[in-house]
């Protein structure tokens, strides 16, 4: 690389950073209550109850060893969350069933869901296919 063309790159990197602070000054001086980028959703409360769209999963995948090191079996008993530590405790309420139970995976495994029920858990709660369903996190976590 020769000294002209780095040189350039230089350049062309300083009128992107000027760029992107200006924006934000911008940003900051038209809202002056609100700060720059997304807003995150407060993190999850224990005793709260939340909704959510979970699938279920389990099948076509029964015998092999989750990312939480939990075999998948038909018996196995659990959720696959893409945010929550493996073995946390939650529980999980539809149809006038609350059943306690952990994450034993990662997930989802399909479109539309915000986490993933073993076809064992989703059977106790008489769910199939996506549902929305109650869960909060487990009074004992």
């Amino acid at each position: 690389m020769n000294a002209e063309h780095l040189e350039r790159q230089l350049a062309l990197g300083g009128i992107a950073l000027l760029a992107a602070l200006g924006s934000l000054a911008l940003g900051r001086a038209t809202e002056p209550d609100r700060l720059p980028g997304p807003r995150a959703e407060a993190p999850p409360v224990a005793g709260r109850w939340y909704e959510a769209a979970v699938g279920v999963y389990g099948p076509g995948l029964f015998g092999r060893t989750t990312e939480c090191g939990v075999p998948l079996t038909r018996r196995t008993r659990g959720v696959a969350h893409p945010v929550l530590p493996c073995g946390a405790r939650i529980v999980v309420a539809s149809g006038g069933r609350e059943v306690e139970t952990r994450v034993v995976d990662k997930g989802p495994f399909g479109a539309a869901q915000e986490f993933a029920l073993t076809q064992a858990l989703a059977s106790d709660l008489g769910l199939r296919g996506v549902q929305i369903v109650r869960w909060r996190f487990s009074e004992g976590r």
